[in-house]
């Protein structure tokens, strides 16, 4: 253990200080998402909270979206070869976008404030969110199809989006001349620098009541520990050389199906996972920067080895990874990457099985990994939201998701109607859609029977029809899992899970199923979107399954 001039530090002090410092991101994200203008970030919670060492080692992060807290180191050191340290100031807040500077896609905005204590740095607080529009071709900017990144709305290189307290309102002019709804883009970052703000304060509170060198000697100790704690769990593991494969759909540029390859080497208490055989990176935004799939695949290894403990990067420093470059988990510039997350939760889903042999009391069946979304922009010109001196109708940009089924694991069920890997994000209530935009929630439900079966079946996926009001909508969707080719596969014995599909006008003449990437499709008044998540694949035999659980899914209806 680290020690400082008071002694050795002892293991409650450091545990007690390791949940200080989540408390602190625990805070940040509630600062963020009360003063967020979108419901993208208050009611869907997609934004995330961290806390780094100046040495750009994450230390503490709220419980939020594991996708977006994966890459902030990454980001950091990007930035930080941008701006040198010695160029940070108190008051400054850094901004970054790029995918290709260690972000996710231009959706996704990262700040970091430097904490200083009696004129010394002693560390980065950090917030990330998912901006409803940054430009593009398309409402919401996702657009499947887009070839480059530069089709993918504003990129903002590292910068100073505050110089000591003051803001750089060139960056600020530049931001709302290029997205469709400026006051929604720039609150939601001030929204963000009030969580850097409230961490800088609590962060500066903290090493000053501790004192900064035995602080900085519990941040270390926290580190240490949860190294050893990863390599003592892998160390208790069987070592070998695992290896699985995983396809996706394409269906945005091509009707060839992408394929995942992974090994996983144990030897010891080192684990090296090696991504060589996945597909090339492709011409469309499927692609994952290398940033995002790093971050998967750190997450994939805690879920198996070390659930329990803290987050902090403590847990990597066991885990080498290789991702050959030029694939479609590690695309070279300008490689478009806007729905890189639909790529990215599959990286998390061949990981997971192939480590499966490594816990088998901990392996689950397949889970949804098709984050099925939509975004949809244009006029809204429904009465009452038209300008009482102009008449003119204000144009909206809205976003929503819906849950899945995860796959059936050794001890229950699947959870149904989630954001599984990486995400965490919730669904949008049905009131706050119908307030802020011309569409109309018609029926969210549960999918009888679209778990697998098993001895414990695959959670149930979700569905949710959608109206829309205005004359004129332009919207983009996207989802995952439409075959059994790439459905969720079952587990010992158990089902595959139901696919998901995008269906236009359902029950009617006009009724047409969608392919599974959508951009820029013109819908009227009237028309009705249906989408359905996939469902979780079940665990064991089916034949296995307690009588009594069978005739509770009977008397509920989910099955």
């Amino acid at each position: 253990m680290s020690a400082d001039g008071n002694g050795a530090i002892d293991p409650i002090s450091r545990d007690v200080f390791q949940q200080q410092l989540v408390g602190i991101a625990e805070e940040m994200s509630v600062s963020l998402r009360r003063a967020a203008f979108s419901s993208i970030i208050w009611d869907m919670y997609d934004y995330s909270c961290g806390l780094f060492t100046p040495e750009c080692e994450m230390i503490a992060q709220a419980e939020t979206i594991a996708a977006q807290l994966g890459i902030m180191s990454t980001a950091l050191r990007h930035m930080q070869a941008a701006i040198p340290l010695e160029r940070w100031r108190p008051g400054d807040v850094m901004v970054c976008n790029d995918p290709y500077k260690g972000c996710t896609h231009t959706m996704d905005i990262v700040l970091f404030s430097p904490v200083f204590v009696d004129g010394a740095l002693v560390a980065i607080t950090s917030t990330i969110a998912h901006h409803i529009d940054i430009g593009g071709k398309i409402p919401g900017t996702e657009a499947a199809d887009s070839i480059e990144v530069f089709a993918e709305g504003l990129i903002l290189p590292p910068l100073k989006l505050l110089e000591e307290g003051r803001p750089n309102q060139a960056i600020f002019d530049i931001i709302a001349a290029n997205v469709r709804d400026p006051a929604a883009c720039q609150g939601d970052l001030r929204a963000q620098i009030a969580g850097c703000r409230t961490g800088e304060r609590r962060l500066a509170e903290l090493f000053k009541r501790t004192g900064v060198a035995r602080a900085r000697a519990l941040v270390a100790s926290c580190l240490d520990y949860a190294e050893t704690y990863m390599r003592r769990s892998l160390s208790a593991m069987k070592p070998g050389r695992y290896e699985a494969a995983l396809t996706i759909e394409d269906e945005a540029t091509s009707d060839q199906p992408i394929r995942l390859q992974a090994m996983v080497e144990l030897a010891g208490d080192r684990l090296v996972i090696d991504f060589a055989g996945s597909e090339p990176q492709r011409d469309n935004g499927l692609n994952c920067p290398i940033a995002s799939t790093i971050s998967m695949a750190n997450y994939a290894v805690k879920c198996v080895v070390a659930p329990g403990i803290a987050q902090n990067e403590g847990c990597n420093r066991a885990v080498e990874i290789r991702v050959p470059e030029g694939s479609i988990l590690n695309p070279r510039r300008p490689a478009a990457v806007s729905v890189r997350h639909l790529t990215q939760q599959a990286v998390a889903e061949v990981l997971l099985k192939a480590m499966a042999p490594l816990a088998p009391e901990r392996a689950a069946a397949g889970c949804q990994i098709s984050f099925p979304t939509f975004a949809a922009g244009g006029f809204d010109d429904r009465p009452e939201k038209r300008d009482e001196e102009t008449g003119a109708a204000p144009y909206y940009v809205i976003s929503d998701i819906i849950g899945g089924g995860m796959g059936g694991n050794p001890v229950r069920d699947g959870i149904s109607a989630v954001d599984t890997h990486g995400g965490n994000c919730a669904i949008l209530s049905a009131e706050v859609v119908e307030t802020l935009s011309p569409i109309r929630v018609l029926d969210t439900r549960l999918v009888p029977g679209s778990g697998g079966a098993g001895q414990h079946r695959g959670g149930l996926a979700m569905r949710r029809d959608y109206q829309f009001l205005s004359k004129r909508s332009i919207m983009g969707a996207y989802l995952q899992q439409t075959s059994a080719l790439t459905g969720a596969w079952g587990l010992a014995g158990g089902a595959p899970g139901a696919p998901a599909a995008i269906v236009l006008n359902p029950g009617t003449p006009q009724e047409r199923k969608l392919k599974s990437k959508i951009y820029g499709l013109a819908l009227q008044a009237g028309d009705v979107m249906r989408f359905q998540a996939s469902g979780g694949g079940g665990w064991g035999d089916p034949a296995a399954r307690d009588p009594a659980l069978t005739e509770t899914d009977r008397s509920e209806g989910l099955v």
